[in-house]
């Protein structure tokens, strides 16, 4: 009896160039998924303090319980877990499904630019408003940032 191949077995098969850049994305989100799920536990009280590195101008706690850091009424963290979770979704149908992937690439495309817009935005506002940063934040935009390279080759490249 011939056994068939599943979705997953598919999906960790593909050996496409497109494929091995959209994994490289979403291993990216989730690192961010787990550095916004530390800010938005703190954010909802369940964590009272997190570690902060030594100095004047890191202070996790202002940071994150800034105004700044809502969003649409809700606390920037849960924001972003979000934005990762569909960067993951989206990584994923795109290998998932062969004819419509341009688009959800175009729209995996957006969720990073926006993504990597608001960690510039929020990075700035750290520096210049607040005068103070948090290092999970840097380590989310660093996240954000870093996922433009294998966007980039995903779109550059020739199929």
């Amino acid at each position: 009896m011939k056994q068939t191949k599943s979705v997953i077995d598919t999906l960790r098969e593909d050996s496409s160039e497109a494929s091995r850049y959209r994994r490289d994305i979403a291993a990216l989100a989730t690192l961010g998924l787990i550095d916004f799920g530390v800010i938005s536990l703190f954010q909802l009280g369940y964590f009272r303090k997190l570690p902060d590195l030594p100095g004047k101008y890191f202070d996790t706690e202002k940071v994150n319980c800034s105004k700044d850091a809502v969003i649409l009424g809700m606390p920037d963290g849960v924001i972003s877990l979000g934005a990762y979770t569909a960067t993951i979704a989206l990584a994923t149908a795109a290998s998932r499904y062969k004819k419509p992937s341009k688009v959800l690439d175009v729209a995996l495309g957006g969720v990073l630019l926006a993504q990597a817009a608001g960690a510039a935005q929020y990075l700035v506002n750290m520096t210049f408003v607040q005068k103070r940063a948090c290092i999970y934040c840097i380590a989310g935009a660093a996240i954000n940032f870093a996922a433009l390279s294998p966007l980039r080759k995903l779109f550059k490249r020739r199929d």
